[in-house]
């Protein structure tokens, strides 16, 4: 009798959530964070960014992002090499630009450039999207040589040369500051709802 008592209520429990609809997923993110990183200081960006927005962003790499349709925000991040965004980067926007455009929440990028100097990269970020997010920062980066692809470290070593400056590894990431940008955006988020 307790077996058939058991089973008409998992039954009816279970027909009420049929007709109810289904139930969002457990932990359900609304914004994703796209990145396009070369050598992985704007993949650490992002994790810090997200580390911010207390794990409420999931993180996709720009090269391969998979459905990002069901999420209501989007932040973008990229890498700058050359004075141009990360080649997957350049690519996604190519492709999914116009899908992403009315999601877009913040842009940020990661270079060796000051920060003053990076302004620029931002706006020129933005015009890709085609659209003005309600966030823009730019991060420093690291240049670790033991990383760099040959190309690029034959590349680097010519441009430190020609400026006069001394061609060495360095790490200008910010925990603190992505943090920051992470909380700040959530809470720009959570006031509006």
């Amino acid at each position: 009798m307790k077996i058939i008592a058991i089973g008409l209520l998992v039954a009816a429990i279970g027909g009420v959530a049929v007709f109810s609809g289904p139930a969002p997923a457990a932990g359900q993110k609304s914004v994703v964070i796209v990145y396009g990183s070369r050598y992985g200081s704007t993949a650490q960006t992002a994790e810090w960014i997200a580390e911010g927005m207390a794990g409420k962003a999931a993180l996709v790499a720009a090269g391969n992002p998979g459905d990002i349709s069901g999420y209501e925000h989007v932040i973008l991040g990229s890498g700058i090499y050359g004075d141009m965004l990360h080649a997957d980067m350049a690519a996604f926007l190519e492709k999914r630009g116009s899908e992403v455009r009315s999601k877009l929440l913040a842009l940020f990028v990661v270079c060796g450039a000051p920060p003053d100097y990076a302004d620029r990269y931002l706006e020129k970020f933005a015009a890709q999207c085609g659209a003005k997010p309600q966030f823009a920062r730019a991060f420093g980066g690291w240049m670790k040589k033991e990383l760099l692809s040959p190309e690029d470290f034959k590349g680097l070593e010519g441009y430190y040369k020609s400026v006069n400056q001394p061609y060495e590894n360095y790490d200008r990431t910010d925990k603190a500051k992505c943090l920051a940008f992470g909380k700040e955006i959530l809470e720009k988020m959570d006031a509006e709802k």
